[in-house]
């Protein structure tokens, strides 16, 4: 058990409050953009009672054009998806080219904005060669994955799942890869795992090569693939993801029907995060349809111990987390309305579609046909009904519909496919949208709560750092936050099950009672409003149970190339002395600095090189984790 050897307050911890904002999905989305600002309401059980969206829009920049010969050409949508890193707003999709209305810009499938004026930011400019569908976010903010249809990034060939540079747009040392049908629909972070859906039929990253089933798992921070999580999804596409943080599960949404050879109707299914088996305990998700070519869902959220799922016919469904069976069924009407994409903000669950202005909403405690039911049933018989627009919000407690959200929005296709809830309160939807309140709009536009409550994030904390490791204790600091109103504390994060160890009202703790074990933990501002920051990088602490290690082993030297073959090269060195003992052997690249293999023995080979020249050094690594200096450098030519 963890004790804080430093006065503490009392913590109400919550996804709506913290991992909602970190936690953006995007799955499907479609046709130009859309900003829209929301009252993040207070966690509750109640539907708050409070201001709803201005709708006067405050930018004209946007996005137009659309690209050919994408897997979407069927559904004529610009953007597919929207990220946000600090105050830089990632917009991709199938659109050319970005404009304020005067001047044209060409920056195809996937280009950033500020996020507080709209304007584009020139200098994130990464050239893709085809349609964007999914972002997502590194949760200290250090690498933006990208998935689509695409298969280079500034002419080097990647597939359609890559990690850029936030900032420049560059490729970074990521290694995850997807390869067969080249197609990523969605992503969805949790923990340690980058969870990838789409129709690709195999993988690859610095631990190999693997076949897929159109859903992988990889390391978010090295791009490794866990070859172990391999669920077997056919006869479509997974179009979303929601990896539970309350729920052995992932959750998954669209036009597959069958998963780990078990028949799935309405393309949702439920894995499990442990061994990527068929979920077990759980209710058969339903249908509104007798048509089987129109049963399929779009996509899946998870919050609170509830599950919604979007699709056709023009549903969202909320089930409860623990079976999976049906509390409300919400269906769009007369007869239009898939419903496409689904965000959690706050105490919200928005949810876009194809509904259009005049559209309205019937909500019931059964399912409600669409089109005749099949014998023997009956449709149910609506508790609640009013009218919809392109985006409807439900309160993330209960299920039940927000009625008072009705934004005025307009457009001449498909209407939104994608929802992105930001720091400052406001929400965006990307989709073709023509009009705001009666405004000719350039696919961007942002209306905001006018309310002017606080809901800024503090800025990310520096990492914890070790000051002194004890038997049983670590003493850390970082360097400290700031803040639009004021820091109000910090908190101190197990990685390995994201419990709270520390909360502090400064910028220093030490964590006592610690048993024997490697611990990684991370750091967290927040502020007076409760707005939390994204989260820091992990520190790894080794407590021994007695005096701590801190001595490094000697440098190996004499590091040799002893063989170059046409994608390989091999390496040898003298063993390196230490204290306590060596336990492993790392060589690194010496242009980048990244490792690149780690073994147990003085000898070890490098694979997968392509013709070039490298450079590599060499260093040692003991049970502490203490690591030496570097070797001599070898430079290895590769010619193939």
């Amino acid at each position: 058990m963890l004790f804080l050897q430093v006065e503490t307050m009392s913590i109400v911890s919550s996804r709506l409050g913290s991992a909602a904002c970190d936690r953006h999905r995007v799955g499907p989305v479609s046709v130009a953009l859309v900003l829209l600002a929301v009252l993040v309401s207070a966690i509750g059980g109640a539907s708050p009672a409070s201001a709803e969206l201005s709708s006067q829009p405050t930018t004209s920049w946007g996005v137009i054009g659309l690209g050919t010969g994408t897997q979407t050409d069927s559904i004529d949508s610009e953007v597919w998806a929207i990220e946000q890193i600090d105050n830089t707003l990632y917009v991709g999709g199938r659109f050319l080219q970005v404009t304020d209305g005067s001047t044209v810009i060409d920056q195809p499938y996937l280009a950033a904005f500020d996020a507080t004026t709209g304007v584009r930011i020139p200098g994130f400019a990464p050239q893709l060669d085809n349609a964007v569908y999914a972002l997502e976010a590194a949760p200290d903010g250090s690498s933006l994955f990208v998935g689509g249809s695409f298969s280079t990034v500034g002419g080097v060939s990647t597939g359609g799942l890559v990690a850029l540079d936030p900032t420049t747009g560059t490729l970074d040392s990521w290694s995850g890869r997807i390869g067969g049908y080249n197609l990523v629909r969605s992503l969805d972070l949790l923990g340690d795992n980058l969870y990838v859906g789409g129709g690709f039929t195999s993988v690859s990253s610095s631990a190999g090569s693997n076949a897929a089933s159109r859903i992988a798992r990889f390391n978010w921070r090295s791009g490794v693939q866990d070859a172990s999580w391999f669920p077997v999804v056919s006869g479509g596409t997974v179009w979303g993801i929601a990896a539970s943080t309350t729920a052995d599960r992932v959750y998954l949404a669209g036009y597959f029907t069958t998963v780990n050879g078990q028949s799935r109707a309405g393309g949702f299914a439920a894995v499990n995060q442990s061994n990527s088996a068929n979920s077990s305990g759980v209710q058969a998700f339903l249908v509104n349809t007798k048509s089987v070519s129109r049963q399929y869902a779009y996509d899946v959220e998870t919050v609170n111990g509830l599950v919604f799922v979007g699709g056709s016919e023009h549903y969202v469904q909320v089930l409860n987390e623990g079976d999976l069976s049906l509390r409300y069924f919400h269906m769009s009407q007369p007869s239009r309305g898939d419903y496409q994409d689904l965000e959690v903000v706050g105490n919200r669950v928005y949810a876009s579609c194809h509904c259009r202005q005049n559209s309205y909403m019937e909500s019931a405690t059964g399912v409600i046909w669409w089109g005749s039911p099949p014998a023997g049933q009956s449709s149910a018989t609506p508790f609640a009904s009013g009218p919809n627009s392109w985006a409807t919000a439900f309160n993330a407690t209960t299920g039940l519909r927000e009625a008072s959200f009705v934004p005025n929005i307009n457009s001449d296709g498909p209407g939104p496919w994608a929802i992105h809830g930001t720091p400052d309160g406001c929400l965006w939807l990307g989709g073709n949208i023509t009009q705001a309140s009666g405004l000719t709009q350039f696919n961007i536009t942002r209306l905001c709560d006018p309310s002017g409550q606080d809901l800024i994030r503090p800025s990310t904390p520096g990492a914890p750092q070790i000051v002194s490791i004890g038997a049983d204790n670590v003493s850390l600091t970082w360097n400290p936050s700031t803040d639009n109103v004021g820091v109000a504390g910090y908190r101190i994060f197990d990685a390995a099950n994201d419990g709270v160890v520390a909360d502090v009202p400064t910028n220093s703790a030490i964590l006592t009672g610690l048993a024997p074990a490697t611990y990684n933990f991370y750091g967290r501002a927040y502020d007076a409003a409760g707005n939390v920051s994204y989260r820091t990088g992990n520190r790894t602490v080794t407590i021994t149970g007695s005096a701590p290690d801190t001595e490094r082993p000697s440098n190996p030297s004499g590091l040799v190339s002893t063989g170059i073959g046409t994608d390989s090269a091999s390496f040898s060195w003298n063993p390196a002395t230490d204290n306590i003992g060596v336990v492993a052997y790392r060589l690194y690249d010496s242009t980048t600095n990244a490792q690149v293999l780690q073994v147990t023995a003085t000898n070890g080979t490098i694979t997968g090189l392509t013709p070039d020249t490298y450079g590599y050094y060499a260093r040692a690594v003991d049970a502490a984790g203490n690591i030496s200096y570097r070797s001599n450098i070898v430079n290895v030519t590769i010619t193939g």
